[in-house]
């Protein structure tokens, strides 16, 4: 079943109403919500870019996920980068008790470790909320990412081509109308949505143009990238502001 890049789209915007919302009801629901999101990308990321064996990478990406979270949510960002550097060893690990020849090793490991690696980054949205500002931080990326989402739905056929410039435009936008409603610096949440469109944009242009992307799993995954890799920046703009 194959995924437009509009369904694609309104997938992303549900995964960020869905983080708003888990943010708003605190670490427990928002850690669930990232093993959500985790699992979802897990489904897909081995079609996405054509690993050769999808079982492994998703039993890993799950379980990765999984583990990523509950640290996140017990413990540190100290903790949570030994998961980051222990899953490299968890993944060659996995690909030693494959027993089918082992074709295309490497291609196999790095594509599961970069899979992995994206569901430890968003492990930090739960992190985020250990941090004073960090409901505050969390829900100015979320709208920023939601705002520049909209503006890419919205804009007609024959702009595509700017799609990036959109991105980055309105996740700046997003920034400046949370800023209208909430006791934050001026120039932090514009620029905290600035980079979380720029995000948008960059794995917009890496994986979008990628054969399997316009299939109904890997569509899928494609849209919980973004929203994985928008936790760093939220993450960031807590410490800024705190």
């Amino acid at each position: 079943m194959t995924m437009s890049a509009r369904a694609r789209a309104l997938v992303s915007l549900v995964g960020a109403a869905v983080l708003f919302g888990a943010v708003s009801l605190g670490p427990v629901a928002t850690a669930v919500a990232g093993v959500i999101i985790g699992l979802i990308l897990a489904t897909g990321w081995a079609f996405l870019i054509d690993l050769p064996n999808p079982g492994t990478a998703r039993r890993v990406i799950v379980a990765v996920s999984v583990a990523a979270n509950a640290v996140a949510y017990f413990f540190g960002v100290r903790e949570l980068a030994f998961v980051a550097g222990f899953t490299v060893v968890v993944g060659f690990v996995a690909e030693m008790a494959r027993r089918d020849g082992r074709p295309r090793l490497l291609e196999q490991i790095s594509g599961t470790v970069a899979g992995s690696m994206l569901v430890v980054m968003g492990a930090l949205w739960t992190r985020t909320l250990a941090l004073d500002a960090g409901v505050t931080a969390a829900r100015a990326v979320l709208t920023a990412v939601a705002v520049a989402i909209v503006l890419e739905i919205l804009i007609p056929h024959s702009l595509r081509s700017l799609r990036h410039v959109v991105y980055m435009t309105g996740g700046f936008s997003g920034g400046l109308l949370f800023m209208l409603f909430s006791d934050i610096a001026w120039y932090a949440a514009p620029l905290a949505g600035l980079a979380a469109g720029s995000i948008l944009a960059m794995f917009d242009s890496i994986l979008r143009r990628l054969p399997p992307a316009t299939r109904r799993r890997p569509g899928a995954t494609l849209a919980m990238v973004p929203l994985c890799a928008a936790a760093v920046v939220a993450y960031t703009l807590a410490l800024v502001i705190t």
